[in-house]
């Protein structure tokens, strides 16, 4: 069975289509850090792991909701 695809759409610029994940932080400070000393750069990993978030691929904020609930058909229709 072909797996089912749930649309988007953004509250803020009203993108549709699949969010992006995006991760906070550098990977530059990260790979620095990990080179200098060990503990801090396994802290502003795990950071940087635990940070993630879905975001509109668009303006990159995270503000997409399901299209088919009632706010985002309400967006879809504007």
């Amino acid at each position: 069975m072909p797996k089912e695809t749930k649309q988007w759409i953004c509250t803020t610029c009203k993108y549709q289509g699949s969010p992006i994940k995006v991760t906070k932080g550098s990977f530059l400070i990260e790979l620095g850090l990990w080179f200098l000393f060990i503990l801090p750069g396994l802290i502003y990993s795990l950071w940087r792991l635990s940070s993630r978030y879905d975001a509109c691929p668009k303006c990159h904020i995270a503000s997409m909701i399901p299209l088919e609930t009632p706010k985002g058909q309400a967006l879809a229709s504007e």
